[in-house]
């Protein structure tokens, strides 16, 4: 399975498998029509499939990009993924994927570490003094920690992120215009459930999905029927589908149970975002390789033989780095363009006592 990638993201039991192939057309054209997922759960000594056969993902020519979430996952499983044909009545697999951890990210959905040394470290020595390149693990760790500066900055989620059960207030008001209510995360992807739930934990309702109508950008969402009767299903106004001891409240506490999926599709990061994480990531490499352009703190180095000398200045000293002029350049886009990009997702937010 050269030239596949794969990669998970997890939140508790959740876990996110994403995968890629470009070359899936060529996969499909020997023989291949689906793929399954496999999970380890004692460090890749033995594999199990966790898709069911008649559900495995249906391999497209043109979607190179597929997702499989485990929601009895764990940050310490491995998983890996396998095609598979069809042929004479009989199931064939291929080899399997490379395998990753569930705490992995997608961080090939956003900034790959060949892109963060062409776009942000050019012109940089990736070396020590030995000709050694710093492991690829010590810039995904730089992008992952950039990504989540990046969401706690914007309060937005960048990464795919199921979110199991949100819990949301019923407020008469809102609830009459098509139950509109805000999701604490967005952008959103997907719903995957909408519940309504008593206090005691007893499931009322679970709305149709085809009903949710989504504001993706701002994460809000309506409940629109597209059949039979909007009184059939929902709450009436007088609350008939709340206990005789809720009813006719105007306000009930946690009644909605909402399991969706909030962040930007793969590939879909904006430009804007995108540079801003590039930048954040960079600085670690910067401040590394800063300390080997002569030593850690060493403003100039001399070197005489036979009465020849060489000498090297850099921008280093005890308080400066080796790259410290592009680090603070970076900073000032940095501190520039997080202001603007606050107010464009989250807008300004009034509270009122």
């Amino acid at each position: 399975m050269a030239g596949t990638t794969i990669a998970a993201q997890s939140q508790g039991p959740i876990v996110r498998i994403g995968f890629n192939d470009p070359g899936i057309a060529t996969v499909i054209e020997m023989g291949f029509s689906r793929l399954l997922v496999e999970r380890s759960i004692d460090i890749g000594l033995s594999w199990t499939e966790i898709t069911v056969a008649s559900e495995r993902p249906v391999l497209e020519a043109d979607q190179t990009d597929y997702v499989y979430i485990d929601r009895v996952g764990s940050a310490t499983y491995k998983y890996r993924i396998r095609y598979v044909a069809e042929k004479g009545g009989e199931c064939v697999l291929s080899d399997p994927s490379d395998s990753i951890d569930g705490a992995g990210a997608l961080l090939l959905q956003v900034l790959t570490v060949a892109q963060l040394k062409q776009r942000y470290l050019f012109g940089v020595n990736l070396t020590n003094d030995n000709g050694e390149p710093l492991p690829d693990e010590v810039y995904e760790h730089y992008i992952l920690a950039a990504i989540a500066w990046m969401e706690h900055e914007l309060d937005i989620k960048i990464l795919p992120t199921t979110i199991s059960r949100e819990a949301h207030d019923y407020y008469r008001q809102d609830y009459q215009e098509f139950n509109i209510l805000q999701l604490d995360n967005y952008p959103v992807l997907s719903v995957e459930e909408y519940l309504v739930e008593y206090p005691s934990g007893q499931t009322v309702v679970e709305y149709p999905l085809e009903w949710v109508r989504i504001d993706p950008d701002h994460g809000i969402l309506r409940i629109v029927p597209t059949a039979g009767t909007l009184s059939a299903v929902l709450i009436g106004q007088g609350g008939g589908f709340l206990p005789a001891i809720y009813s006719g409240m105007a306000h009930l506490p946690d009644l909605f149970k909402i399991s969706y999926t909030a962040g930007f599709a793969p590939g879909q990061v904006p430009r804007n975002i995108l540079d801003l994480i590039g930048m954040f990531a960079s600085l670690g490499p910067f401040n590394i390789f800063g300390d080997l352009i002569a030593g850690a703190g060493i403003a100039s180095l001399s070197l005489s033989v036979d009465g020849l000398s060489q000498s090297v200045g850099t921008t280093s000293s005890a308080t400066n780095s080796g790259y410290g002029a592009r680090i603070i350049q970076y900073l000032k886009q940095i501190q520039k363009q997080v202001p603007h990009l606050r107010q464009y997702y989250k807008g300004i937010r009034m509270v009122s006592a």
